[in-house]
């Protein structure tokens, strides 16, 4: 029983490790929202979190889950799937075609990932870049072409800045499998103390940006992830070392939510 516990409890952290990325995109939503001082889209949101929704579940699928998940969650991957892909075309038909124009590069993005990943700035520049660019511009949904206009917004630079720092700490726990599988991961390729070097490096400038645009949200979150950074034990431990990555970056929207910051 104990073992089949540690199981179970092992296969639910994995979940919430797939499917926190949609808590991220709320959080990026919130902070577009209180920068903007308008309402955000519901269609636009609804695409952007149904979107990253199905978009991790078969990432997910397509890399194979670890044998040790059981048929049930492998299940709910699928199942999660079929659903974000069905609701996000209901969502894009109420979408100004500007905003809707973004929609296939993003798809072209995720089909491409799994041969792009093997490139060091795949994880470094363009999966953060996406992540902004989907995050400010979905919610938005102002119709201009590609969201150009929400990309103005000066906070797109210290959000850039770590979701970039991010992505590099929860690369660290895969740079040995990374090697084996000839991806060229920052970890893999320099090895992870300099990875951490780097993404402490990208939050501290993420928070000094912050700081200087009074967002304290993104601000407290880059502090986060300094200190992250230099908790190797847990950035080491899997999926959990993602998930607490994860969680310090939904940071500002919790904050905006609990009205602790403005």
């Amino acid at each position: 029983m104990p073992e089949a516990g540690s199981r179970r409890v092992g296969s639910f952290v994995r979940l919430v490790h797939y499917w926190w990325p949609v808590a991220l995109g709320w959080s990026i939503a919130l902070v577009w929202n209180q920068v903007s001082e308008r309402p955000v889209s519901h269609a636009g949101l609804a695409v952007l979190l149904w979107g990253i929704l199905g978009a991790y579940s078969l990432d997910r699928l397509l890399d194979g889950s670890p044998p040790a998940d059981p048929r049930w969650l492998r299940c709910l991957l699928v199942g999660a799937f079929t659903v974000s892909a069905s609701v996000s075309l209901v969502y894009l038909t109420r979408l100004p075609a500007g905003t809707v124009a973004m929609i296939p590069l993003l798809a072209a993005i995720g089909f491409f990932y799994r041969r792009l990943k093997r490139y060091p700035l795949t994880k470094t520049v363009l999966v953060p870049a996406v992540w902004v660019w989907a995050g400010l511009a979905l919610p938005a949904a102002d119709g201009s072409w590609f969201g150009w206009r929400a990309l103005r917004l000066p906070v797109a630079a210290p959000l850039m800045a770590l979701f970039a720092a991010g992505c590099l700490l929860c690369d660290v726990k895969d740079a040995e499998a990374d090697r084996r599988a000839g991806v060229r991961s920052l970890p893999a390729v320099f090895g992870i103390p300099a990875t951490i070097a780097v993404a402490t490096a990208l939050a501290v400038a993420g928070a000094l940006m912050a700081w200087l645009q009074q967002r304290t949200g993104l601000l407290v979150t880059g502090l986060a992830l300094v200190g992250l950074g230099q908790w190797t034990t847990i950035l080491m431990a899997g999926p959990a070392g993602a998930l607490v990555v994860d969680l310090a970056l939904t940071i500002p929207g919790v904050l905006i939510v609990a009205h602790l910051v403005r």
